[in-house]
């Protein structure tokens, strides 16, 4: 009998080592799952950081090879040159991203992002409180690129900035304006919000 009883209570006491060894197994398979993500997510966070660090890289030895500037003879190609005003522009630095779209815009005119271009000279002008100088480059959005993806934005953009300068009747003036020509856009409905709300 305690020989029998001896066998049952080891063979009990590996059923329930078995049972922990499983559930041990199990806990660390799930744990390495969790690794392997957070692995993945700082890969991809790292990814992007890289992204903008080059992207910036970019920028600067465009601008330190004088490949911008206005005495250059050699030129960026209008993408490397919008990526590399874009980046200022991502960065915060306004002032040169400024410059930078003002330098594209003397050699790429007429370009596909040639509107965009002109439409970020605004928003930088308008980011460091030159609010009239940012209406004057809205308006050359509208009246260069009338057909371009960005004139619902700049007519809502001015809107703000003569707003900002309590010119009330030009800033209901272009809100309108955008509600006329792109009534179902976005920009609409941000400027209906404007219209709609107290002075």
């Amino acid at each position: 009998k305690k020989v029998e009883t001896t066998r049952e209570s080891v063979q009990a006491t590996r059923a329930n080592s078995e049972t922990r060894l499983n559930d041990l197994s199990a806990r660390l398979e799930v744990i390495e799952g969790k690794v392997d993500a957070s692995g993945e997510r700082f890969s991809s966070v790292a990814a992007k950081v890289d992204n903008v660090r080059e992207r910036i890289a970019r920028a600067d030895s465009a601008r330190a090879s004088g490949s911008m500037g206005r005495d250059s003879t050699a030129i960026l190609d209008p993408e490397s040159a919008y990526n590399a005003a874009y980046a200022d522009l991502s960065s915060g630095r306004y002032d040169l991203a400024r410059q930078a779209f003002v330098e594209y815009l003397k050699h790429y005119p007429d370009t596909e992002r040639s509107d965009n271009a002109q439409y970020w000279v605004g928003e930088c002008l308008y980011a460091t409180g030159d609010f009239d100088g940012s209406i004057d480059a809205y308006e050359k959005v509208v009246s260069r690129y009338p057909k371009g993806d960005k004139v619902a934005a700049a007519l809502l953009k001015s809107g703000y900035a003569h707003a900002r300068m309590n010119r009330i009747e030009d800033a209901k003036k272009a809100f309108r304006a955008v509600i006329t020509r792109f009534p179902k856009s976005d920009e609409a409905r941000l400027a209906r919000e404007r219209l709609a709300a107290k002075p």
